[in-house]
């Protein structure tokens, strides 16, 4: 006989997880003291969001299943958006919620979970593909196999589980666990007719999104692209499916894109769309009489497949590799890829600002050089997102993460700690802003209480920045995106432990990034940036009239 907490552990450890992420708490103290007893190590966070942004990073560097919990009530709570971010970028996280034991319910109970007051299960139900409350222990089997194969299935994306206390320590005689096999689901039938729409169209152009990182695509969308000789834009979050310098690529387009990107939007007439939903922050200068005649869009989910564009949608569902590889091997010939007549990425940027304090965008044009080439860059959301989200280059596919679409403040400090826990040998580097900084900075101190050597880069221009010069060209005011007293990130990195520097010019910037590189210690370097620069979003503009 053993535990439901036994099980638990046990499936997690057959699944490769290494690595579990949360904050501990009476309520699901017994499922976490069997995970640390069969191997897996618990990484305490200092915010249930950012231990949930963790497990989501930890899941995207492996393909793994990421692990968050937190205690009943607003431990639960807590971890609700960190579960809706990673259903938005379809990363399979499993997070697990404490709740008081059933024999007591309907007893006023602190932190309480159920449907008297803080109902987890139905909460995490939108923003997740599954969430369930376990009643008991002879149903916990059943509903862990389902959990993950959702998870771990073909549309990936968070599942939760709520587990009262007296379910936990119940014994079972046994407790049937199968563990997902990875499934090849291709759309023969409609990839079949993708060769020919590209042949009969005058302008095919290639959109690629964050699905090709997820998919770990990006030598196919290579091969794909100079086989059929096609050229490449990428969304904001699909900034760095190709590299930057290929001859193919065009840059990026929508918010934080470069013009040329968008006037290849408007004079395509088909589009091959890898991995997108097509959200305003792509589509933001497509006019709609550009609306291409076709549309080629591979998704796993068909939520908003063919309803955006006024364009004949075909979908493909399936993984986006298997899909390009089946395609690429369909290709009777492999012409080389033309390169005389391309263009080169100085055709397409645009002019550094000429600004009389640091630039953003001129310690971002440089930042790649600066860096390894095994390196990941977690970029967190504001002005600074969307900076680096045109001046960054992409040297290593897959190594540049940004969330554009449901744009969690903070996410990626938590992210870049989880991918390097996962990943200890590859530097992680974490651009952030001051605001976000501010919510779930305090995650600086996990990374050092746990040695993981993330350097975080905080650009403090000491407001909000991309809320307030949006707020002052719609409306003419700046309302709430003042601060008043600004944070000091380097006093405040120190006194969480770990090493920070400060940085008002190009050369100490250069200078900062070496030693953190060379430390090898949980390092922050703090940006002050000119408060005038102007972020590339300027052309998703909203009328308050």
């Amino acid at each position: 006989m053993r535990t439901v907490a036994d099980y638990l552990a046990e499936t997690l450890r057959n699944l490769g997880v290494t690595h579990v992420f949360g904050i501990i708490g009476k309520s699901i103290c017994p499922a976490l003291l069997k995970m640390v007893d069969y191997g897996l190590e618990f990484i305490p966070g200092r915010h249930e969001a950012s231990s949930g942004f963790a497990a989501s990073g930890y899941a995207l560097q492996t393909g793994r299943l990421g692990v968050a919990l937190a205690t009943s009530g607003p431990g639960g709570t807590n971890l609700l958006t960190a579960a809706a971010h990673a259903k938005a970028n379809n990363l399979p996280v499993l997070f697990l919620t404490g709740h008081q034991s059933i024999q007591e319910l309907g007893v006023p109970q602190c932190q309480d979970s159920s449907s008297y007051l803080a109902d987890l299960a139905e909460m995490f139900r939108p923003a997740t593909l599954f969430s369930k409350l376990v009643e008991r222990g002879d149903h916990f089997g059943t509903l862990l196999n389902h959990a993950i194969s959702i998870a771990l299935g073909p549309n990936k994306g968070p599942v939760h589980l709520c587990l009262p206390f007296d379910v936990q320590t119940e014994q079972l005689p046994e407790c049937r666990i199968v563990l997902p096999k990875p499934e090849s689901l291709l759309s023969i039938s409609n990839l079949n007719r993708i060769l020919p729409l590209i042949e009969q169209a005058q302008h095919p152009l290639i959109i690629a999104g964050k699905g090709v990182t997820r998919s770990r695509a990006h030598e196919e969308l290579q091969q794909f692209a100079e086989t059929l000789n096609l050229p490449v834009i990428t969304t904001p979050g699909g900034k760095g499916a190709i590299a930057w310098d290929h001859p193919l690529y065009h840059g990026p387009c929508g918010v934080g894109g470069f013009p040329h990107g968008d006037e290849m939007l408007n004079q395509s007439d088909l589009y091959v769309v890898l991995g997108s939903r097509l959200s305003d922050m792509t589509l933001c200068n497509l006019k709609p009489e550009n609306h291409p005649a076709q549309l080629i869009q591979f998704d796993t989910d068909p939520t908003f497949v063919g309803k955006i564009l006024q364009s004949q949608t075909l979908h493909i569902t399936g993984d986006i590799k298997e899909s390009l590889q089946y395609l690429l091997s369909s290709i009777p010939t492999t012409p080389a890829c033309s390169t005389g007549d391309d263009i080169k990425p100085s055709d397409y940027e645009v002019p550094l600002p000429n600004l009389p304090h640091l630039s953003l965008a001129s310690v971002l044009d440089q930042l790649s050089d600066m860096l390894p080439y095994n390196h990941k860059l977690f970029v967190d959301d504001g002005s600074h997102g969307f900076h680096a989200v045109q001046r960054y280059k992409v040297k290593k596919p897959g190594s540049f993460i940004f969330d554009a679409y449901f744009a969690c403040m903070g996410n990626a400090i938590g992210m870049a700690i989880g991918a390097k826990a996962a990943s200890p040998e590859e530097t992680i580097v974490c651009i952030t802003g001051d605001g976000c900084f501010m919510m779930l900075g305090t995650e600086i101190n996990t990374a050092v209480c746990k040695d993981l050597p993330v350097i975080f880069i905080v650009v403090n221009n000491k407001q909000l920045d991309m809320a307030l010069k949006g707020m002052k060209k719609t409306t003419g005011r700046i309302d709430g995106t003042l601060f008043e007293v600004p944070m000091d990130a380097v006093q405040f990195a120190e006194s969480l432990g770990a090493t920070a520097f400060r940085a008002e010019t190009l050369s100490q910037f250069s200078a900062s990034l070496e030693t953190a590189l060379e430390l090898k210690q949980v390092t922050v370097i703090e940006l002050l940036t000119d408060r005038d620069e102007i972020p590339p979003t300027a052309h998703r503009v909203v009328n308050l009239d």
